[in-house]
Order: structure tokens, then sequence, then C-alpha cells
């Protein structure tokens, strides 16, 4: 009597899959690791510092579902489809940008795409002195976050675009050491761990009311 319940009423499982890929939330996305576009030593840190914060300010907002780091960086490198990305990450929209230094000037270029069609919901250019580098991760976030419409409540914008320093230089030494601890769970190498925590004992000393270095540390 069991196996005849089981065999009327469970049915074949080959539709679970299907079903749960239609309940991904519509408010969900992936920040893939920046491309360093420049090869000086320290870009691809810098690279992946951006990306890092941008992740972490995208996290600010409740109604959004942010992919964890070590997920999204584990496509570090790697010549996959956005929508194949998407399906292994369980996202519906993905961030994909570049990064180039050259003397005191910073091209960064974000788009989001959504996954289901390749289509671009939004993409921009930011060709800008490297002092406004705080703006231009602000402004990144803030667009990503317009482009899904969310609901963006005063607290959750503040806490969104808030760098929490006003210095560029305490900024970059944040970054780095942003990068180093992704680089840090990636590899498993304790010397890169230790670099981050020198990165952000260097952006407290440039900035000692950087909180989130202060958090980091």
């Amino acid at each position: 009597l069991v196996w005849f319940a089981w065999d009327q009423f469970g049915g074949p499982a080959e539709p679970a899959p299907a079903a749960a890929s239609s309940s991904v939330s519509d408010k969900s996305v992936a920040v893939l690791p920046f491309v360093a576009m420049s090869s000086g030593p320290d870009d691809e840190f810098f690279a992946d510092g951006m990306t890092e914060e941008i992740l972490n300010s995208l996290a600010q907002l409740p109604e959004l579902l942010v992919t964890a780091r070590t997920s999204a960086f584990s496509f570090k490198g790697q010549d996959i489809p956005i929508q194949q990305i998407a399906e292994t990450l369980g996202v519906q929209h993905v961030v994909e940008g570049s990064v180039r230094r050259s003397g005191d000037r910073l091209r960064v270029t974000a788009q989001l795409i959504r996954a289901s069609d390749g289509f671009h919901l939004w993409s921009q250019t930011y060709d800008r002195d490297f002092a406004d580098l705080i703006d231009i991760q602000e402004n990144v976030a803030f667009a990503i976050a317009n482009a899904l419409e969310t609901a963006m409540d005063p607290e959750a914008l503040a806490n969104m675009v808030s760098s929490g320093t006003n210095s560029v230089p305490a900024f970059e030494a944040y970054l780095q050491g942003l990068a180093y601890g992704v680089s840090t769970l990636q590899t498993g190498d304790k010397y890169l761990f230790l670099s981050a925590r020198d990165a952000y004992e260097r952006a407290i000393e440039i900035d000692p009311e950087f909180a989130k270095a202060y958090w980091q540390l």
C-alpha cells in the first residue's frame, strides 16, 4: 500500500529542478570579480577590492539577495556564459565590469545583465580622476540597486552609499585589504591574511575615524 501511494502520488522527481529555477527571486544578483585591464602590481587587488565593496554595499539592502563573495569569486578568470553562471549561483541578474588605472586617471566600466535573456538593464563607464574613486564606487552600487527597482528606505540607502571615509588613500588601502581577504579565502595563504591586516592598519592610520576599516581589522 505504501509503495502504491508513492507510485501514484509521489510521482517522478524530474520536475523538481524546473520548480526550483522558477522560485529564484527577481531581486537577486551576483557581482562577478571586475577585470583589471591595466598591469600595475596592485591593480588586480584593487579591482577585487572594488568588487567586494560594491557587493557589500548591495548586501545592505534587505530586499536584495546578493550572492556570497566566495561563490561569486569562484568564477574569476573563467570564460563561462552569464546564463550558466546565474543558474549555478541561483540568481536572476549578474554584474560584471572592468577597471583600468593610468596615472591619476581611473576608468571603471560596469554593467547589470538579466540572465534570462542576456539583456543589459544598465551599463555605465566612469572615466575620471582617481580622486573620484569613492564617488564611482557609490554611484555603481546605487545605479544597480535602482535598476533592480529595490524599495530603498532612507536608512538602507544611507548605509549602502556610505563608504565610511572621505579619504581616497584610506579607501584605497581598505579596498586592498578586502581583496587580500578574498584571496585568503580562495587560497588559504596566511601571508595574504597578514597583508589584509596591514592594509586595514594603513587605512586607519590615514583616517583614524574609518569605522569600516576597524571592523574589518
